[in-house]
């Protein structure tokens, strides 16, 4: 997304003008960095600071963030120096604007030095989302919608899916409406999610020009649809295969004796059978788990000759 270099207004300038060069001049906000962590922000300062201040707090329309900051790397390039923080969460929420509390480290045995300073977003958002919401509907299906209240250059939203806050897998995609100044609103289905687990949405916002920008996460509890596996032939002959019914995408299966022993370990992922022909004659329980909702089962096989 482009950017436009903004000033920056210092809140408090207790230390003079010297705390104007310890005043970040703007900021670069990136929920679901693919960098070392989940979410960064990124100062932007005048010039290279001889220390790097700890990112203390941040507060958005005068409310303190929940989140806390870790310093990821100080970058100097001589026009374009930056810090960037780890954000212990991807929530935080959009803004133009916002206030940073930087405590700088003093010089052995000196004090140190804070500072408090508003600073504004690096260029105006090309998107500006109003609303987005993930919900639930039956077993299989998410409504996902969102509403813009402006957008500039934009080309495409992506729409991402999570069971782990780490890794996120685009599921699908809608056409942006390019350049409009008024509201517009937008919905997705997903209608693939049988997960027991809780999922995460998210939506990348994809300009014309390739840059982007993700909203926050929203999370919709799993299924509380069971679903009901079947293997058959049952009895099943050992010289040949059993089928197990009911399965939605890739499945680990266990095959267990009577007495709890493992014998037989099968990953099962563009097929719902496997062989049998290794099992001597006898009885089984054969665990069932698929790998996408974590659904598992347990159901018992007789094999005979």
């Amino acid at each position: 997304m482009k950017r436009i270099l903004l000033s920056t207004s210092v809140l408090i300038l207790s230390f003079g003008a010297f705390s104007q060069t310890l005043c970040p001049t703007q900021f670069l906000r990136n929920n679901g960095n693919s960098g070392p962590c989940a979410s960064h922000i990124r100062l932007y300062f005048a010039s290279c600071p001889s220390s790097v201040p700890t990112l203390d707090s941040i507060k958005i329309n005068g409310v303190l963030q929940p989140e806390t900051y870790s310093l990821i790397a100080q970058t100097c390039h001589g026009n374009n120096d930056y810090v960037d923080y780890c954000v212990s969460d991807n929530n935080l929420p959009p803004a133009g604007q916002i206030t940073v509390f930087l405590t700088y480290p003093g010089a052995a045995g000196g004090n140190s030095t804070s500072v408090i300073c508003n600073v504004v977003e690096a260029g105006p958002a090309p998107v500006i989302l109003t609303g987005f919401s993930a919900q639930r509907n039956n077993k299989n299906d998410v409504d996902i919608t969102w509403q813009t209240a402006q957008e500039i250059n934009s080309s495409t939203f992506e729409i991402e899916r999570s069971y782990d806050n780490i890794s996120f897998e685009k599921i699908g995609s809608v056409k942006a409406a390019g350049n409009a100044s008024i509201s517009r609103s937008y919905s997705f289905t997903d209608n693939s999610n049988n997960s027991k687990k809780t999922s995460l949405y998210r939506i990348k916002m994809i300009d014309i020009d390739g840059s982007f920008a993700y909203s926050q996460t929203k999370s919709v509890k799993g299924s509380n649809v069971t679903t009901d596996f079947l293997i058959y032939p049952n009895p099943g002959y050992a010289n040949s295969k059993i089928t197990i019914s009911q399965l939605n995408g890739p499945a680990i299966i266990k095959f267990f004796d009577l007495s709890g022993r493992v014998v037989k370990t099968v990953s099962l992922e563009n097929s719902n059978s496997t062989e049998i022909s290794d099992l001597q004659k006898g009885s089984y329980f054969v665990q069932i788990t698929e790998k996408n909702s974590g659904i598992t089962q347990v159901r018992k096989l007789s094999v005979i000759n």
